[in-house]
C-alpha cells in the first residue's frame, strides 16, 4: 500500500481533490446525458431511414429487372451513360456537448424525362421508371449519410465519456477517500498518543509535587 505523509495539509488536499473530481464527474455525466439525448434522436431517424432505404432498394431492383427484360441491358446502359451527372452537396456541422454532428444538404436528385438527357419519344417508359426508382434511393442514401456519421461520432464519445465517469467513480474517488481516511486515522492516533503522553507527564509531575511536599507536612 502506498505510504502517505499524514499531515493536516495532506488531509485537506485529499478532500479538496475529491470534491474537484466529483464535480468533474458530474460535468461528464451531464455531457453524457446531452449526448445520449442527441444520439437517440439521430438513432431513430437512422433506423427509420434505413428501413425505408431497404424498401426503395428492393423496389429499384424490381424495376431494373423488369426494364432489362423489356428493353435489354444495352438500352439501360446507354440511358445510364447519358443521364450520368454530378450532384452538389454541402456538409455542415454543429456542436453538441463538444461533439460535432453533421447536416448534409444536396441538390435535387429526382429529375424528369426532359432533364435526364434522353429524348422521351426515343426511349421506353421503363427507362424513366428505373431512373426514378434509383433517384429516390440515392436521395434517401444522401440524407442518411450525415445521420449515420453523427450517430457513429456520438456513440464513440458516449462510450469514451462513460469510461471516464466509471474511472472517476470506481478508481479515482475511492482512492482519494481511502487516502483521506488513512490520513485522518493516523492523525487521530497521533492525537490520542499525544493526549496519553500529556496525561502521563501530568501524573508524574503531580507525583513529584506530592512527594516534595511530604517532609513539610511531617515537620508541621
Amino acid at each position: 500500500m502506498q505510504s502517505l505523509v499524514a499531515t493536516r495539509s495532506e488531509l485537506l488536499d485529499r478532500r479538496r481533490r475529491a470534491v474537484f473530481v466529483a464535480q468533474g464527474r458530474d460535468l461528464l455525466k451531464d455531457k453524457r446525458t446531452a449526448l445520449v439525448r442527441e444520439f437517440r434522436h439521430h438513432q431513430t431517424e437512422l433506423l427509420d431511414g434505413l428501413e425505408r432505404l431497404r424498401t426503395l432498394a428492393v423496389q429499384a431492383r424490381q424495376r431494373l429487372d423488369e426494364a432489362t427484360a423489356v428493353c435489354g441491358p444495352e438500352a439501360l446502359a446507354s440511358g445510364a451513360l447519358v443521364a450520368a451527372t454530378g450532384i452538389g452537396a454541402d456538409l455542415r456541422s454543429r456542436t453538441v456537448a463538444g461533439v460535432h454532428v453533421f447536416d448534409l444538404s444536396h441538390d435535387p436528385v429526382r429529375r424528369n424525362t426532359a432533364t435526364r438527357g434522353w429524348a422521351p419519344s426515343l426511349v421506353s417508359a421503363h427507362l424513366d421508371t428505373v431512373a426514378l426508382a434509383y433517384e429516390e434511393q440515392l436521395e434517401w442514401l444522401l440524407d442518411l449519410c450525415a445521420v449515420e456519421l453523427s450517430v457513429r461520432r456520438l456513440a464513440t464519445e458516449i462510450a469514451r465519456t462513460t469510461k471516464q465517469v466509471n474511472a472517476l467513480d470506481n478508481i479515482v474517488l475511492p482512492q482519494l477517500h481511502e487516502e483521506a481516511r488513512r490520513i485522518a486515522l493516523t492523525l487521530e492516533e497521533r492525537e490520542r498518543e499525544e493526549h496519553a503522553r500529556l496525561r502521563r507527564a501530568r501524573t508524574r509531575r503531580e507525583s513529584r509535587d506530592a512527594g516534595g511536599n511530604e517532609p513539610n507536612r511531617s515537620a508541621a
